[in-house]
């Protein structure tokens, strides 16, 4: 049985913005969408934490026990989280085709690199690239307002 639900904390929930919770939300189903891997696809519930130090993830079974707890220092994706939001900043103030596909490629490149990041730090979870892109697409929105990021969303096609 594959993955069903991602939960995230009710008191984050309750406190953020309704557009917040909108990204969030099809951050979640785009996530839930990919092929994760046999360890995810063994668990009902993902629940992930976000604090000031550290992100928890927890798997859980149909019946609420856990299959696997895994906690990673915010350090693992400080840097690439920076770079992602500068890239994005640059990106809402690209001038010309070349600057634009430029920095496109830059946030593709930059998303790659936290994937593998996330991959390697979360190896007990054994997820592919494209879920390991999708979860720190997911773990960017909780860490930072992405609702006020112009230029956020997507690759673009340019030619």
């Amino acid at each position: 049985m594959p993955l069903g639900a991602v939960v995230l904390p009710q008191q984050a929930i309750r406190d953020a913005a309704e557009e917040r919770r909108i990204e969030w939300e099809a951050n979640i189903r785009e996530f839930l969408a990919l092929e994760k891997g046999p360890i995810l696809d063994q668990a009902s519930e993902l629940h992930i934490e976000v604090t000031e130090q550290q992100y928890r993830f927890e798997l859980k079974d149909e019946s609420g026990s856990t299959i696997l707890l895994k906690t990673m220092p915010q350090d693992v994706l400080a840097q690439h989280v920076m770079e992602y939001v500068d890239v994005v900043r640059q990106l809402a103030q690209a001038q010309g085709l070349n600057q634009l596909e430029a920095l496109d490629m830059a946030k593709k490149v930059t998303h790659d690199r936290a994937g593998r990041a996330l991959r390697r730090a979360l190896s007990d979870f054994d997820i592919d690239h494209g879920a390991a892109r999708g979860l720190f697409t997911l773990l960017f929105s909780l860490r930072i307002d992405t609702t006020r990021l112009t230029g956020i969303h997507g690759h673009r096609t340019i030619r």
